[in-house]
């Protein structure tokens, strides 16, 4: 027969339990953890296109940006920089993390708006952080890159590796941007002149067992690619020999096209045509050049699920 245990001494021992377990679960609330708040491996990932080289990545309950720009009009250089706010809150209606490829406002010129509404952790070079700060984005929002960091998130990791910016082609002319780089905040509004391009990288990102490079434009370096392996590749639509060296060092299983399309018109405005066919030329390229490579032209706000 079990000895009996006075009622005083069950309830001491009920609160104590109580106790032990709220106050674990205090201590991983404080450290950002609660159960279930890990993705598992069998956790699905969302990808979104969101038009020029922007994407919205959820990974369980993690939304993650790259590259966000919904106001989608040139930065005049004289004038105030002003984010289209109701075009962007039609499209992202939350961001836990976002990240900036380089430091051109059709990369990073809703990002301050975006980080501020959502409190968002913006991650870019020094030139994207001083561009936040000056619109007011909160110093502990930020982190800043330069190349070759590994950062370790609770629920992924990504990469960072250095690059450069590909060449632009104006009035039928190729030429690279003019490196700039803005080195400390200042006081005062963001103007069109601001959005320099500040540094390149790709990212890298390890979401459990799959992997997923972006690449914001189209200039790389070639070493820095060495020992990388995405399942998926975002790519730039690049010429044919620049496609070549591109594709051999990753050996992707996917790639998706993308910054093809008018990213200064609305995208009410449809898909032109001529943007288009300069997506499906690159599409053709990387069928010719590797077949096993599967190549996928998104629509705007297209959805692809990974399991």
């Amino acid at each position: 027969m079990k000895p009996k245990i006075p009622l005083t001494k069950k309830l001491v021992l009920i609160s104590l339990t109580l106790c032990q377990v709220l106050n674990g679960w205090l201590v991983s609330k404080a450290i950002g953890q609660t159960p279930n708040d890990h993705p598992t491996k069998e956790q699905s990932i969302i990808l979104k296109w969101l038009g020029n080289a922007g994407w919205e990545i959820r990974y369980g309950k993690t939304i993650i940006l790259i590259d966000p720009f919904l106001t989608r009009r040139e930065a005049v250089l004289g004038a105030e920089w002003k984010t289209d706010e109701e075009s962007v809150l039609k499209v992202i209606t939350g961001a836990d993390y976002i990240f900036a490829g380089h430091s051109h406002a059709d990369h990073i010129g809703d990002l301050p708006f975006i980080a501020k509404r959502f409190g968002s952790k913006a991650i870019g070079s020094r030139t994207t952080v001083n561009i936040a700060l000056t619109a007011g984005v909160d110093k502990s929002q930020i982190v800043t890159i330069s190349g070759g960091e590994k950062l370790d998130f609770k629920e992924f990791s990504v990469q960072v590796i250095e690059s450069v910016h590909g060449a632009v082609i104006r009035g039928g002319r190729s030429r690279r941007p003019k490196f700039e780089e803005i080195t400390r905040p200042w006081a005062g509004p963001l103007l069109g002149s601001s959005f320099v391009e500040g540094g390149c990288s790709l990212y890298y990102f390890t979401f459990g067992k799959h992997r997923i490079l972006h690449q914001s434009t189209g200039g790389f370096i070639e070493e820095n690619l060495s020992g990388l392996r995405p399942d998926i590749a975002l790519l730039y639509p690049m010429n044919h020999n620049d496609s070549a060296e591109i594709l051999k060092a990753l050996q992707p299983k996917t790639v998706y096209v993308h910054h093809f399309d008018e990213w200064r018109a609305p995208i009410a405005e449809g898909m032109p045509e001529r943007n288009r066919k300069r997506a499906q030329r690159f599409a053709n390229d990387v069928r010719a050049l590797n077949p096993e490579i599967k190549t996928v032209i998104p629509e705007f706000f297209g959805s692809f699920t990974l399991e």
